[in-house]
C-alpha cells in the first residue's frame, strides 16, 4: 500500500514539473541562529513550544540552522513546491543534528499533493499567535507524509464565493517507538464556509486523526491492510483477530476535533472567534452538542488591527481538558466511557507525540519534560489562560506572550493540586543596518512556578535571507 502511494505521487508531481518549469520562478533562502541564555531547570516555556523542536529546552542552547523554499503560486493552474531546513543544536545535555522539513509539492487545479515532512497549521485557530490547536500546533517536528487536499478553500459552483469548502487527506509514518514499530498515521479533514463577501462569515469543520499499524511484542500486531485502512477511515472496531481493547473500541487510537468560527470585518479591525473541541469517540457521530466532552476545548479570540502599528494583531485563548467525559470510565459494574486520557494510549507508548514533543496543544506537557524518562505524556489535564499580542514601534517589530496554566497531571477520578506555572516572553526584532538582507533579534523569557520551575534566559539571534532566481 505504500509503495503505490508513493508511484502515484511521484508521477503526479513529475507531471506538475513538466507544466511548471518553462515558468520564471525564485527560491527563498535563510540562515539563522539564536542563542539562548540564562538559569534555571529548563529554557523558558514560551522560548521552545510552537518551535517545530527547533530549539533544545536545556537552560543554554545555541541553535543553527538553515532553510531553502520554493513556494507554490495560487494563482498558476500548475505549479510545484519544494522545502528544506536543516537544524543543529548544540546544547548542555545534548548535540542534535535533523532535518526540520523536506518535502515536495505539486499544484494542479485546486488540488495540492505533498510527499515528505512539511510544516503545516490545522484548525482554525490562529495560525501566527496561538497557543495550539487541539489535535495540531507547531510544537513538534512535521514527520513524512503523503498527502492530498484542496488548495484552501475552494468556491462551489453558482454559489458567487457565498458557500467554500476545503478538505484534505494524509498517510504517515511515526518512526519507531518505545515497544512498537511501524506506527501509522492516518489524518482527514472537511471544512465548510459561509459569506463569501459579507462581512460576517461562519466556518465549521472536523478533524480526525488515527494512529494504528505497527508490530509490539507487548501488545501483539495490527496489519496493515486495506480492510484495516477501511476500519480506521470509519471509525470501526477491529476484527476477530485483533486485540481485545480494539474489538471493544475503534481499531487503533482515534482523535476527533470539531472546529466552529465566525469572523467579523469592520473597516478598521478584523476579528475571529473560533472553538475546537476534543474527542476519543467514534468520529463523525457525536456532533456539537451532543459530544460528551463539550467542557473541553480551546475558546480563542483573534483582533487584526492592519491601521494600529503599535498593536495590530492579538489573540485571547481559554484551554479546558479537565473534563475528560467524566471522572469515571467504569463504576460498580456500569461503563460509563469517562478517564479519556487526551493523547495517551495503553497501547501506544508515546501517545499524540513525536520525537518527545507534543503533536497537539504543547500546555499538554511534552513527554521531553518527564524526568523519569518516561516517553509518554504525564500532564493531560490543564487549564490554560493565553494573551499573545504583536506590532511595530518605529524600526522595531515586537512580540508579546503571557500564559497562566494550572496542570493537574494524568486523569484522575479526584483532582489532585494543580501545579500552577507564568510563562512569558517578549520578542524584538529589526533590520540591520551594516549587514543587507538582515535581521537581527533580542529577547527575554521567564517562567515562574511548581510545574516548570522558575527560568529566566535572555534570547540572541540572527538571520540573513535571500533569493534565487530561475
Amino acid at each position: 500500500m505504500q509503495i503505490r502511494y508513493f508511484q502515484t505521487l511521484i508521477l503526479l508531481l513529475a507531471s506538475v514539473l513538466i507544466q511548471a518549469q518553462s515558468q520564471p520562478d525564485s527560491v527563498r533562502y535563510t540562515i539563522n541562529a539564536r542563542f539562548n541564555g540564562g538559569t534555571g531547570t529548563y529554557a523558558p516555556f514560551l522560548s521552545t513550544t510552537n518551535q517545530y523542536d527547533r530549539f533544545d529546552i536545556s537552560p543554554n542552547s545555541l541553535a543553527v540552522w538553515g532553510t531553502m523554499h520554493k513556494e507554490v503560486k495560487n494563482l498558476k493552474t500548475f505549479d510545484y513546491g519544494f522545502g528544506v531546513e536543516l537544524d543543529g543544536n548544540i546544547s548542555t545535555t545534548r548535540n542534535r543534528f535533523f532535518p526540520g522539513e523536506l518535502y515536495a509539492q505539486g499544484k494542479m487545479y485546486f488540488l495540492n499533493v505533498y510527499a515528505g515532512s512539511k510544516r503545516q497549521v490545522f484548525g482554525n485557530q490562529d495560525e501566527e499567535l496561538s497557543s495550539g490547536g487541539m489535535l495540531w500546533s507547531q510544537n513538534s517536528r512535521a514527520m513524512p507524509k503523503l498527502t492530498i487536499e484542496s488548495n484552501g478553500f475552494v468556491t462551489i459552483p453558482y454559489t458567487k464565493g457565498f458557500l467554500e469548502v476545503k478538505g484534505g487527506l494524509t498517510h504517515g509514518w511515526f518512526d519507531n517507538q518505545k515497544n512498537l514499530d511501524g506506527l501509522l498515521l492516518h489524518h482527514k479533514y472537511a471544512y465548510i464556509r459561509l459569506g463569501g463577501d459579507l462581512p460576517v462569515t461562519i466556518n465549521y469543520g472536523v478533524q480526525h486523526v488515527a494512529q494504528w499499524g505497527g508490530e509490539s511484542d507487548l501488545y501483539g500486531t495490527m496489519p496493515v491492510t486495506w480492510n484495516n485502512y477501511f476500519r480506521i477511515f470509519s471509525g470501526s472496531s477491529g476484527s476477530s483477530t485483533a486485540s481485545w481493547s480494539d474489538r471493544e473500541n475503534a481499531l487503533g487510537n482515534h482523535i476527533i476535533s470539531q472546529n466552529l468560527g465566525l469572523d467579523l470585518k469592520f473597516k478598521t479591525a478584523l476579528i475571529s472567534l473560533y472553538w475546537q473541541s476534543i474527542a476519543e469517540d467514534s468520529p463523525v457521530v457525536k456532533l456539537i452538542t451532543n459530544t460528551p466532552t463539550i467542557e473541553d476545548g480551546l475558546w480563542g479570540m483573534t483582533v487584526k488591527l492592519p491601521g494600529f502599528q503599535p498593536l495590530n494583531h492579538f489573540v485571547f485563548e481559554y484551554l479546558c481538558t479537565t473534563d475528560q467525559n467524566g471522572p469515571w470510565h467504569d463504576l460498580d459494574g456500569v461503563i460509563y466511557g469517562g478517564l479519556d486520557g487526551y493523547y495517551t494510549n495503553g497501547l501506544i507508548p508515546n501517545g499524540w507525540s513525536y520525537k518527545g514533543m507534543t503533536i497537539g496543544n504543547p500546555w499538554l506537557t511534552s513527554p521531553k519534560y518527564n524526568k523519569d524518562g518516561s516517553t509518554s505524556i504525564t500532564n493531560n489535564t490543564a487549564r490554560l489562560y493565553y494573551f499573545s499580542g504583536k506590532g511595530s514601534i518605529k524600526s522595531v517589530n515586537y512580540r508579546l506572550t503571557l500564559a497562566y496554566s494550572e496542570n493537574f497531571g494524568l486523569t484522575a477520578p479526584i483532582y489532585k493540586n494543580s501545579q500552577k506555572q507564568l510563562s512569558w516572553q517578549l520578542e524584538t526584532s529589526t533590520a540591520a543596518k551594516f549587514i543587507k538582507n538582515t535581521q537581527i533579534s533580542l529577547g527575554i523569557s521567564g517562567d515562574r512556578g511548581s510545574m516548570y520551575g522558575n527560568n529566566l534566559a535572555l534570547i540572541l539571534g540572527v538571520s540573513y535571507s535571500g533569493f534565487w532566481k530561475y
